[in-house]
This record gives structure tokens, sequence and C-alpha cells, in this order.
């Protein structure tokens, strides 16, 4: 006897190794593969059930078609946010960091100056890896996925967003002016923290589209 709920669990399981289609994507192609069957059934009372799920599963298409299907008209939110996490992490490198002017004279340190500074590079590593690493989430790669992950780059990127406010907000309202020109040249600071939050929210939503969108069905 054909078992319908077996032949379909086959092939969700085909196309979460032949795809990158996502629980929730894959949820609602196996909704609509079943009401496909029904339908062929319906259409055709004396169909039998197996050759309705082979038409079904032709009309539904291939992994790698639906893969493209979805990439077009699926939620690419989450693409943004990482588009422009990278941009504003890449432009940080070339942006002015920071202004110093001592005795009438000044000179102008650059992000990736700070950035490869020997003495700073140890402890920026893990940010930089950090930010390395979200870019598995255009594959789903399960490090992309994890927790820790965006709670680094989201709490990082807010810390050093919330710094240079602070230090730019004294700069205007205090009487040290003196400390203004140190302070217009920050435009790489803004930018990397920038980065690190919206790198944050783009795996936010992405890993909400990894989430199954309803239970689990149990074979009886």
């Amino acid at each position: 006897m054909f078992d319908l709920d077996g032949r379909v669990r086959q092939w969700r399981e085909r196309q979460e190794c032949t795809s990158s289609l996502s629980p929730r994507e894959l949820d609602e192609l196996e909704d609509h593969l079943r009401a496909r069957v029904d339908l062929e059934m319906e259409l055709n009372a004396v169909l039998a059930p197996e050759k309705a799920f082979a038409i079904a599963r032709h009309e539904l298409g291939e992994a790698a078609a639906l893969s493209k299907e979805f990439a077009k008209v699926g939620k690419p939110k989450w693409r943004r946010w990482l588009v422009a996490g990278w941009a504003a992490y890449a432009a940080a490198w070339f942006l002015p960091m920071l202004r110093i002017e001592l005795f009438g004279g000044g000179a102008t340190m650059y992000g990736h100056q700070l950035f490869l500074d020997p003495e700073a590079i140890i402890v920026l590593l893990p940010v930089h890896l950090a930010m390395l690493m979200t870019v598995s989430a255009l594959w789903g790669g399960r490090c992309s996925r994890a927790r820790w992950l965006r709670w680094l780059l989201g709490c990082a990127g807010g810390l050093l967003l919330g710094w240079i406010g602070a230090l730019a907000g004294y700069g205007v309202f205090s009487e040290g002016w003196t400390v203004l020109p140190k302070l217009i040249f920050t435009s790489a600071f803004w930018s990397w923290g920038g980065s690190m939050v919206c790198a944050a929210v783009g795996l936010r939503l992405r890993a909400r589209e990894w989430e199954s969108a309803t239970p689990k069905r149990v074979s009886a």
C-alpha cells in the first residue's frame, strides 16, 4: 500500500540535502505538495495515489529550481541587513578614525591603521572573525545561526555606538571645545559600530527563517 506520509518525508529529506531551503520554506512547499496530491486525486477519481504524488512532485520542481525561486520571491530582508553591514564594515577600513590635534598640528588615523595595529589586532580579532563568519548565512551555515554570534556583534556594535555618542555629546555640550576637533573625524567608528548592529539584525532575521513554521509531523 502506498504510504504518502513516508514518500513526502523522503522528498523533504532529499530537499534538505540538495537545496538551501529553510525549514520554514520546506514547510510551505510540503503543504503545497500535499494539497496538489489531493487535487489530482479529486480531478481523477481513478488515479492511483502513487501516480498523483509523482505528478505533484514533478509540477513542484527540483531542488535547485526551488531554491532559485525562493531566492527571487522570498523574504530578502535579512540579506539587505547583512549587505548593509558588510558595506559599512568595508568602509570603516578606509574612513578617518580619529583626528588628533596637538600644539596647533594634527594627524588623522584611518580605520585600517587601527585594525592592523599590532597592539590592537589581538583585542579586535574576535570581532573581525565574527563579521567574517556572517558570510556563511548565505548558504545557511550553522555558525551563522548561532545565538552567541549575533549577540556578540549586537552588543559590541551597540557599546561602540553608545561610547562614540557619549563622547560626541560631551564635546558638543561641554565647555571643552578643544575636544570637538577630535570627534568630528570619527566616521569610521560610526560605520564600524553600525556594521555590527546591521549584521546582528540580519542574522536574527535569517535565524527566524530557519525556524520551522509548523510542528514536526509524527508518523503513526
